[in-house]
């Protein structure tokens, strides 16, 4: 059975999942953040040699801000094949802001997961999910999906706003959500969501 940890260091919510063989991280925050993620960790009776992969949503400088800070301690960084061409598209923001201590991703260190594989990776974990592409925040968006109906989305806009932005690749994004008989959904900087009214999504 798997175990949700909830991490809240900075801006951004980040989330380990415990799987039976295999504990993983899904997003970081801002660079320079990373003793405040030694003392999360703590408050958490965790060490980091306790995860061993970690996954980001989308790579905006608040989710992989210390990415390869991580991978320096020995956590694998997980990257989709549908987000290859963009973990370098935050680097110029940290370099620019000189924030503390920022160490852009490794690309020779990364496992490169293709997105339709990912229920084996997961599985392998220990863990009965899977990824999907979930763009409309941005373009290397990705999603993760418990079994259970959890889903850990970073950015998404919530549901109630997909009729307000009227992007029809967010809406499909949701779409896809719908499918995946989500019940609760984890956001990186939203208040967590119990899904009970599909009404508000519309096929595209």
């Amino acid at each position: 059975m798997t175990k949700v940890v909830k991490l809240k260091y900075g801006n951004t919510k980040c989330y380990i999942i415990q799987g039976i063989k295999k504990t993983i991280l899904i997003d970081t925050d801002w660079a320079g953040t990373l003793p405040n993620f030694f003392r999360e960790l703590g408050e958490h009776n965790l060490k980091i040699q306790d995860i061993n992969y970690l996954f980001i949503t989308h790579y905006h400088p608040d989710h992989m801000g210390i990415a390869q800070n991580l991978v320096d301690y020995g956590i694998k960084l997980v990257v989709l094949d549908s987000q290859l061409k963009f973990i370098h598209q935050s680097d110029y923001i940290l370099e620019r802001q000189k924030r503390k201590n920022f160490e852009p991703i490794n690309d020779k260190q990364i496992i490169l997961l293709p997105i339709a594989e990912s229920r084996k990776f997961l599985k392998d974990c220990g863990i009965n999910g899977e990824i999907i592409s979930t763009p409309g925040h941005s373009d290397c968006s990705v999603s993760y999906i418990m079994d259970t109906g959890e889903a850990f989305v970073g950015d998404l806009y919530p549901i109630e706003q997909v009729a307000l932005y009227d992007n029809p690749v967010l809406t499909k994004s949701w779409e896809k959500l719908k499918y995946a008989n989500v019940k609760k959904v984890h956001f990186a900087h939203y208040a967590d969501e119990i899904i009970s009214d599909w009404s508000q999504i519309k096929s595209v």
